[in-house]
């Protein structure tokens, strides 16, 4: 947020119509009154920032590479396969918006993404995606 910016007041209902109107969190509540009011897009920093990543998908400030594949190996011997798509983790058709909803799919039951999926590297390795947090 930039300092020194003028404040409006909007009642309760005006605040839940333009949270209503963000798709997701990369959207301000001043981009959608900008939109509505019919005002260019502001450029900035953001736009950047989004460029740099278009090729990855962002998750918990981990970048992680758009078609790096991650697995889990079950105890029977059964691997779960997904992939890494710009909107999430895509898991037999169908992409999730986290590691953990992708694992919960894979497992048929709660689980933690980090700890479940193992991630490809570029050099061949396969580690846990827990590891690459800071």
């Amino acid at each position: 947020m930039e300092a020194d910016m003028p404040t409006i007041e909007v009642d309760f209902d005006t605040f839940k119509a333009i949270t209503a109107r963000r798709p997701d969190e990369s959207v301000t509540e001043g981009d959608v009154v900008r939109s509505a009011l019919g005002l260019p897009p502001k450029k900035g920093i953001m736009d950047g920032i989004k460029a740099a990543f278009a090729t990855s998908w962002l998750s918990e400030g981990v970048a992680f590479k758009v078609g790096q594949e991650l697995q889990h190996r079950f105890r029977g011997g059964k691997t779960a396969i997904a992939r890494i798509t710009a909107g999430g983790v895509e898991f037999e058709g169908k992409v999730y918006g986290g590691l953990s909803p992708a694992a919960k799919a894979a497992a048929g039951h709660e689980a933690n993404g980090w700890q479940f999926w193992e991630v490809h590297r570029a050099d061949g390795s396969w580690v846990k995606a827990d590891t690459l947090r800071s």
